[in-house]
């Protein structure tokens, strides 16, 4: 497969799980299923729920981009932005939450955004010893 292929394929992967988790994230009956008000700590479960679903985001966006300097500022900050996308659109769609609340949640998605961060070089550097294998 050519290069500018496999990076098509990579760019179709990510808008594929971008867009999922944007639909996951502004649909009222996930809301509810994700952390049903009767379990306790049920918003510090939606949270760290919400820190995992946009690390696997920024995982994606990290394979598509490929590896590059900076790679610790740009996915959370790419995060920042997408999660505070999600915020509007809830919004629009007649979420009640308050300003501090969306805040809250857009610094959740620069965190999941860091451990994503973190994680690449890890991810990176079993990927190249597979390689180096012939695996």
């Amino acid at each position: 497969m050519r290069a500018d292929s496999i990076k098509t394929l990579r760019f179709v992967v990510f808008a594929i799980v971008a867009a999922a988790g944007f639909a996951l994230a502004t649909s009222s009956e996930v809301y509810l299923v994700a952390s049903p008000p009767w379990i306790t700590y049920h918003v510090l479960l939606r949270k760290v729920e919400s820190v995992a679903a946009f690390a696997v985001v920024a995982l994606a966006l990290a394979w598509w981009l490929g590896r590059r300097p900076r790679l610790g500022i740009i996915l959370p900050v790419a995060l920042a932005a997408y999660s505070a996308l999600i915020e509007v659109a809830q919004r629009l769609l007649g979420s009640h939450e308050n300003n501090w609340e969306s805040f809250f949640d857009v610094a959740c998605g620069a965190l999941g955004g860091y451990i994503a961060a973190l994680l690449v070089p890890i991810a990176t550097r079993r990927g190249s010893v597979t390689r180096r294998r012939g695996n």
